[in-house]
């Protein structure tokens, strides 16, 4: 869990993280890599800080699934809100070298999330983390409000 990059998911091992610049659709932004590359899986998520952006861009999330296409034979695809005003895409993609790639994109408060779970087929630790990516505000709630039930609520300090 990250809370002041608003992320919390379940890798099979304790992430690294990278600083980086990130760019899709003509935009540039300052960005943060946490992952693990076991040599079986490689579990990422990449925030992208639009501070100085939109709160939601369905063209920015459109912009940063391309590449992720471009990967492999589309298994399937889905335009997936997150929540109802959290724009994303949902992706499953057949690699070249035999590997799956499971991905999603969304944006909410001006922050952009890329995962990336890419494993051998049926691989059950990249299934865990590619159900388990929760967005979370700052106060360390998670932003999927399941109808009837509390939210999530991951422990972020003030």
């Amino acid at each position: 869990m990250s809370c002041p990059y608003r992320v919390a998911a379940i890798f099979s091992s304790q992430p690294m993280t990278r600083d980086l610049t990130f760019s899709a659709g003509g935009r540039s932004a300052p960005a943060r890599l946490f992952y693990t590359n076991d040599g079986v899986r490689m579990l990422s998520v990449t925030v992208v800080d639009f501070s100085n952006g939109p709160e939601a861009d369905e063209q920015l999330v459109e912009s940063a699934a391309l590449p992720l296409r471009q990967k492999g034979q589309i298994l399937f695809q889905f335009r997936a809100e997150y929540d109802p005003g959290i724009p994303g895409r949902q992706l499953n993609i057949m690699q070249p070298d035999g590997h799956q790639l499971r991905a999603s994109v969304y944006m909410a408060q001006h922050r952009l999330y890329i995962t990336e779970a890419i494993s051998p087929p049926g691989d059950f630790a990249a299934l865990q983390f590619e159900q388990s990516v929760s967005l979370i505000n700052e106060q360390g709630t998670d932003l999927d409000k399941n109808v009837g039930q509390p939210s999530r609520q991951y422990k972020c300090r003030r």
